[in-house]
């Protein structure tokens, strides 16, 4: 009885207000804020940055696709999957010649893009009315306003060079805009003063901190030397296509800043190696993100009290069978094959079917590659398998699993390339690159601690220090511009870096041609010429375009 009368009490409320005068009606509705509104609400300038980390945060989006583009579509690794109808789009990537209707092409530039107009929104936000926010009940300090656009500025200078790595050629968006305005595209040159000239105003900016000044609650903010980072990386990049005639500039120059920015990072980073590289991949994410090595990743704790879930790269790159992944990211024998035996981060890089992994209740997991669209490769990748014992209820999706998308490894490597392609002192390029080979050969613990077995691992032995120099150090008399390429390719596999360095090498061409020769799975390969890359533009964005983004000329 009390429910009808109060659904009649309701209903009698609604009648009556029906007949109230026509402001009623079109009222802002409740739960819904204004822009005015919010940002008089508290922590709304952390609230925009943080919204422009969500693309990054995007499992599928991001960090599935980033490194199905960067080590799928190449020599690193497979797609993977269930069979060959399952992630087609991959495989069509990787032969080198994809279709302007792929949907892996199309998911970059859609989640690249809603990057770039997230930091438009902030950036225009905190302009109009950074001198309105509050933080914590009172005004936020002038100082935090300038982290947050230097922060912001960071994001949207990564978002554009993920786009002309893989599409040269993009529109170039730096302000808010109506969403029907469609933009042609920008050269190159002028993506490259874009992303430099963001890059050095979030450096220049004294409040952005230093890696090693960010507190523990901080971990997964960008951070100076992350700037830093991207704008060395960059410019190898900028370099590179320079040297090819693939764009205008000077590639001495872009050398020059690269090496200058890394040296920065070395020299005032307060940063350093992990002493074993297992610490980065075991699993348990525990050292790893919160090294001094770790300059830049995105933090994934499995916390549903808090809505944190893991992140999807550590289920769908993982084997199937009994394993329980969805068999996603196969790492190729070439791959394998290019790792010295003696070295251990092949096997925590690369796991073999039949090794075997203890069970969280004291068992054996042996992995079972056969029966997918892995028969030919039967490997899996380790840096995205998470061991029973560090999930929660053995499921793989909860875990602390997170990529590292910036480590100090990789700033070392392109001081020592840097260096060398500025004429610089070649004792001192060694030495970086000799840091990360010590670490891996001699520090490394040869053993994989959640393993029964590792193929990989058996004949791994300890190796001192003066083996190391008379064995695995490389000197001046070695081709050292090639090891370092080398090194990048063991150190860096399968984190999303191998495409980017074909590209800007101008070695993608006759990598994967030698790759379909040699191997001729999947097709990948098949198709891969000098008019391969830039990649297409997705033609549903051409359609959207209404005429002003045309096709790259080499489609």
């Amino acid at each position: 009885m009390k429910s009808i009368k109060l659904t009649i009490l309701l209903a009698g409320i609604f009648l009556a207000g029906s007949s109230c005068k026509k402001e009623y009606l079109t009222r802002d509705p409740f739960g819904v804020l204004n822009e005015e509104e919010f940002f008089k609400t508290d922590g709304a300038g952390l609230k925009l940055v943080t919204s422009c980390y969500g693309p990054m945060a995007d499992s599928w989006g991001y960090t599935v696709n980033k490194v199905a583009i960067m080590d799928e579509s190449v020599d690193n690794a497979d797609a993977g999957g269930s069979d060959p109808g399952d992630r087609p789009q991959t495989t069509e990537v990787g032969t080198g010649r994809p279709l302007a209707s792929n949907a892996l092409l199309n998911e970059t530039w859609s989640n690249r893009y809603r990057g770039i107009g997230k930091c438009n929104q902030a950036l225009d936000g905190l302009m109009k009315q950074g001198a309105n926010l509050i933080e914590n009940g009172s005004k936020l300090p002038a100082e935090s306003l300038a982290r947050y656009i230097a922060e912001i500025k960071f994001l949207r200078a990564w978002y554009y060079l993920d786009l002309v790595t893989v599409f040269k050629d993009v529109p170039l968006i730096t302000a808010v805009e109506d969403p029907s305005v469609r933009k042609a595209k920008s050269s190159i040159e002028e993506i490259r003063v874009q992303i430099m000239k963001d890059l050095d105003e979030s450096i220049g900016e004294a409040n952005f901190p230093r890696r090693s000044k960010l507190i523990p609650a901080e971990t997964g903010r960008a951070s100076k030397d992350a700037a830093l980072t991207i704008k060395a990386r960059a410019a190898l990049f900028f370099a590179g296509l320079m040297e090819q005639k693939k764009m205008s500039g000077d590639a001495k120059a872009e050398y020059e800043a690269s090496k200058v920015a890394s040296q920065e990072v070395i020299s005032n980073g307060n940063l350093t190696l992990l002493s074993d590289f297992n610490d980065l991949f075991r699993g348990d994410y525990k050292v790893g993100p919160f090294s001094s090595e770790c300059i830049f990743g995105i933090l994934h704790q499995y916390n549903p009290a808090f809505g944190l879930g893991g992140d999807a790269f550590a289920i769908m790159n993982v084997g199937r069978n009994n394993v329980g992944g969805w068999g996603g990211n196969t790492p190729t024998k070439d791959l394998a094959s290019s790792f010295d035996e003696a070295d251990p981060r092949k096997m925590m890089t690369i796991i073999s079917h039949n090794d075997i992994f203890k069970t969280s209740t004291g068992g054996q997991e042996i992995h079972n590659y056969k029966g997918y669209f892995n028969d030919f490769n039967l490997q899996q990748s380790r840096k995205a398998f998470v061991p029973q014992q560090y999930r929660q209820d053995n499921d793989l999706q909860r875990s602390n699993w997170q990529p590292y998308w910036i480590r100090y490894a990789e700033v070392l490597l392109i001081y020592a390339e840097a260096t060398l392609k500025t004429n610089g002192n070649v004792s001192d390029a060694l030495d970086k690159l000799n840091q990360v080979r010590y670490r891996a050969f001699v520090s490394t613990k040869k053993i994989d601690e959640p393993a029964h077995f590792r193929l990989f691992g058996k004949d791994l032995k300890t190796i001192s220090e003066q083996d190391f120099l008379a064995k695995y150090a490389i000197s001046a008399s070695d081709q050292v511009l090639e090891a370092i390429k080398r090194e990048r390719r063991n150190e860096l596999a399968l984190e999303g870096f191998r495409l980017y360095d074909l590209v800007r090498w101008g070695n993608y061409t006759s990598t994967m041609k030698s790759f379909f020769s040699k191997y001729g799975f999947a097709n990948k390969g098949r198709d891969a010429s000098d008019q391969s890359w830039p990649f297409p533009i997705p033609q549903i964005e051409i359609d959207r375009s209404n005429g002003m983004l045309v096709q790259n000329e080499n489609y």
